[in-house]
């Protein structure tokens, strides 16, 4: 296990708009604030569709899982849940890894990796922490071949 210990900096209220791409918005807003070690603390809304990735096996990978073809559901979906880390990439930039869950119109629900191109239906709420003390990043697990987390103590 990998851990560090911080505190909150700051912590931020965002509402996105119809139409904006929650993803990218959100890396922007980052960016803008210069928001590279953080955390999605919660975040609801309805979306006009989503698309999300779930791990499959990948034989020949390292770890033999990973994400293939995202899920598409392009109808309008209700966000129930985000969370998710925004970390700081050893080339400075930053990168976000969120997860959500979803239920469309019967009730079903759907989960998984989160991903660009998820466009706000009506609203989307969302409150993020920026820490102080931790390095938020990922580094490539050799094992694995994937991004893990890796906090870091300042």
């Amino acid at each position: 296990m990998k851990s560090a210990k911080g505190t909150f900096k700051n912590l931020y209220a965002l509402r996105f708009e119809p139409g904006e791409d929650v993803m990218l918005g959100l890396q922007k807003f980052c960016e803008d604030h210069g928001i590279g070690h953080g955390v999605i603390l919660s975040a609801i809304g309805s979306l006009q569709g989503c698309s999300f990735f779930d791990p499959e096996e990948l034989p020949g990978k390292p770890g033999l899982y990973g994400y293939g073809d995202p899920i598409e559901l392009p109808c309008p979906i209700e966000l129930i849940s985000m969370g998710g880390i925004i970390c700081t990439e050893q080339d400075g930039k930053i990168s976000l890894h969120v997860h959500a869950a979803f239920a469309d119109e019967s009730g079903a629900a759907f989960g998984g990796h989160f991903k660009e191109g998820n466009r706000v239906l009506t609203t989307v709420e969302m409150v993020i922490g920026e820490l102080d003390h931790i390095n938020m990043s990922r580094a490539i697990d050799p094992e694995r071949g994937v991004p893990v987390f890796t906090p870091l103590q300042l």
